[in-house]
């Protein structure tokens, strides 16, 4: 997977904890006795988000995209380099590495958080989720507000998921820092919705086409008929299409 070339670009944390689930075929071999028992964890509330960080932002490799998100105040400092694919990949790709540290004088809560639109709503996913930390932390990964567990390779999301969203916290001593490392590395096996400009360049064109035909087989035979249906009809318009803004 992409995830394992990224990887090197990070620096290697010591004193690691790994959480992460059992052989890739012990967990295949159990989804063939059983395709109902997927990693569906229950959608429970979605968390409040945090304010967002200013961020640097760059051009990744293979065409992802880099963010650098930096927040320094009297009582904390938290930074982030990460790298995570685009809204209209047909990968979810989120990798990246962190540390949080308690400037202040008490014992303090202290939280990171990133998150970023999907725009095919997965509706079922398959890869590998990792997270490690020198100190002890938790790790909160969702699509939308279902939560995804890392023990898992097989993912559901049972609501309309278009964003994932990311949330690491650890109690830290004054003075204390905790460094993290994630990896987030997802194909979309089942989509909930297929947009016409497949590559995001703002036109409909004989390439949308292409990797459209390549991604048959992926959602339901209706929603691809339809699908491949509006894009035809939209090809050669030059990107004319009706669009939504969400400001929320």
């Amino acid at each position: 997977m992409i995830g394992r070339k990224i990887r090197r670009f990070f620096h290697v944390i010591p004193e690691t904890r790994f959480v992460r689930g059992a052989g890739w075929a012990v967990w295949l071999l159990a989804f063939a006795g059983t395709i109902g028992f997927t990693g569906a964890a229950d959608a429970d509330d979605c968390p409040s988000p945090l304010i967002v960080m200013p961020a640097m932002v760059d051009d990744g490799l293979n065409g992802l995209i880099r963010r650098r998100p930096f927040e320094m105040t009297q009582t904390r400092l938290v930074y982030a380099d990460y790298v995570r694919s685009d809204r209209v990949a047909t990968k979810v790709i989120d990798i990246g590495t962190g540390w949080m540290q308690n400037l202040s004088s008490v014992r303090r809560r202290l939280r990171y958080h990133h998150e970023f639109p999907v725009d095919l709503q997965p509706l079922l996913l398959f890869g590998e989720i990792e997270f490690v930390s020198t100190l002890p932390a938790s790790f909160d990964l969702r699509i939308g507000c279902d939560a995804l567990n890392p023990e898992w390779v097989y993912h559901s999301v049972k609501g309309e998921g278009d964003r994932l969203i990311m949330r690491i916290e650890a109690v830290l001593e004054p003075g204390e820092r905790v460094l993290l490392w994630w990896s987030v590395d997802l194909d979309i096996m089942v989509a909930g919705n297929l947009p016409d400009d497949r590559d995001g360049d703002g036109d409909v064109d004989v390439q949308d086409l292409v990797t459209a035909l390549s991604e048959l087989g992926r959602g339901e035979p209706g929603d691809e008929v339809n699908a491949l249906r509006s894009l035809l009809l939209k090809i050669g318009s030059g990107g004319e299409m009706e669009t939504v803004e969400d400001d929320s």
